[in-house]
């Protein structure tokens, strides 16, 4: 229609990302030329033995204030023009702040590897091309090649560009925590998982449990061996479930070809009926009492208006489909022996397999961290702030500089030698 609404704008997601690279690019051409500009300074205050961590505290402590400053005017501006909620005002600037933070870190770190201004603003959009292609929102991390992908969780070349935990953080952070989605998110996750069970899984378990009937008894090794996984698999679903019912005693041991006569296969199908039967009384009771909710919100005359409004000011369709996956046909697939949930993983918890193990499927709502369980805008941010911290080691020790350095010397002494070959001849 004629009047904007903050929830169809179809822009919003793309403008997230578009934030998060502006806030990488202003902190990558602030610092470019920093030491590259004090070279012959450098060259000739070395004499003294100053200190080199006090000056490249002095450059930083710089660069973090203008990227304080440039980070909140754009987010202000964006905010007055696509009517955000005023309240992630801290959090958007926080995430961009912390990224650009990180973009002069990686500028400062650029600025003293190399000799020439030209070679750095080369660098800027090579450094920039792979934060925007692995941020998340381009392609989708479950369809690149299964070289560098593993389904169900982030890849580990993505958890290297800092535009990929940015752009979770402030999407996840948008979603859940907007004004409207905050009073209903508890229940939509509720409400989300008992459907997944009742309507997906519960069939991918079914359509198992009758292939290991029909093909138990088949010599062909190939088959045995998809026997053997899909028990394992049943087994697991039904262990990581909430819903064990009449089964408390079978999941005690390891399930075997052996233990699948005709009898516990019967019993597994009554099994899977109540499952079913379960999740349905729960996906009910969850929606009964999120719309008796909202009726009681709707006769509350201090909000001034009603729940659809609020809707239309702090709620974002496109964003939501995103974090839904609402375009993702598979709703359920296998990969090396189990199941992963493809549909709503804003609704998904990570199951980690040690304190260690910080790694979840893109835009989880919680992370990992040494057995404790946080918000993914806390966890990503934190995960910004140590890459900052490396890459601020690597400039204190001069590592890529060295590095490069190192390169520099290949050519010549690759010309020594073929000349002292040469002279031999």
């Amino acid at each position: 229609g004629e009047e904007y609404m903050f929830r169809f704008n179809e822009n919003f997601p793309a403008f997230l990302l578009m934030s998060i690279i502006v806030a990488l690019f202003m902190g990558l051409t602030v610092s470019a030329e920093e030491i590259i500009r004090d070279r012959k300074i450098l060259r000739r205050e070395s004499f003294l033995n100053l200190s080199w961590n006090s000056y490249l505290m002095s450059k930083v402590t710089i660069l973090f204030v203008l990227s304080a400053i440039q980070t909140f005017t754009f987010v202000f501006i964006g905010i007055l023009i696509l009517e955000i909620e005023w309240a992630m005002l801290l959090p958007f600037w926080f995430v961009l702040f912390t990224t650009s933070c990180f973009a002069s870190v990686l500028g400062l770190n650029i600025s003293s590897a190399f000799n020439s201004a030209v070679t750095v603003y080369v660098m800027i959009p090579l450094l920039l091309i792979p934060q925007m292609i692995l941020s998340g929102l381009l392609f989708s991390f479950d369809k690149l090649n299964s070289v560098i992908s593993t389904k169900g969780k982030v890849p580990i070349l993505a958890d290297m560009m800092a535009s990929r935990w940015a752009y979770e953080a402030l999407v996840v952070d948008q979603f859940v925590n907007n004004k409207y989605e905050k009073s209903f998110y508890t229940y939509e996750k509720i409400e989300s998982q008992a459907d997944f069970h009742a309507s997906f899984l519960v069939n991918e378990l079914d359509k198992k449990r009758k292939y290991i009937l029909d093909n138990k008894d088949n010599k062909s090794d190939s088959v045995q061996q998809i026997v053997k996984k899909d028990i394992n698999i049943i087994q697991q679903s039904i262990q990581n479930s909430f819903f064990k019912k009449g089964l408390e005693q079978e999941l005690n041991g390891e399930w075997t070809v052996q233990k699948f006569t005709p009898a516990f296969a019967t019993k597994l199908d009554e099994f899977l009926g109540a499952y079913r039967k379960f999740y349905q009384d729960a996906y009910n009771r969850v929606v009964a009492t999120r719309e008796a909710d909202m009726a009681k919100m709707e006769k509350v005359k201090a909000h001034n208006y009603s729940l659809n409004e609020l809707k239309n000011r702090y709620y974002n369709e496109s964003l939501a489909d995103l974090v839904k996956n609402v375009s993702e046909k598979e709703r359920i697939i296998e990969y090396q022996g189990k199941l992963y949930q493809q549909i709503n993983p804003i609704f998904v918890d990570p199951r980690p397999s040690g304190r260690l193990d910080y790694r979840a499927h893109f835009f989880a709502p919680q992370k990992n961290f040494l057995g404790t369980m946080v918000s993914t805008f806390l966890f990503n941010n934190m995960v910004i702030w140590a890459m900052t911290i490396l890459l601020y080691i690597t400039l204190y020790f001069e590592w890529l500089r060295k590095l490069i350095s190192s390169f520099e010397w290949m050519p010549l002494k690759l010309n020594l030698s073929g000349m002292n070959f040469l002279k031999k001849k």
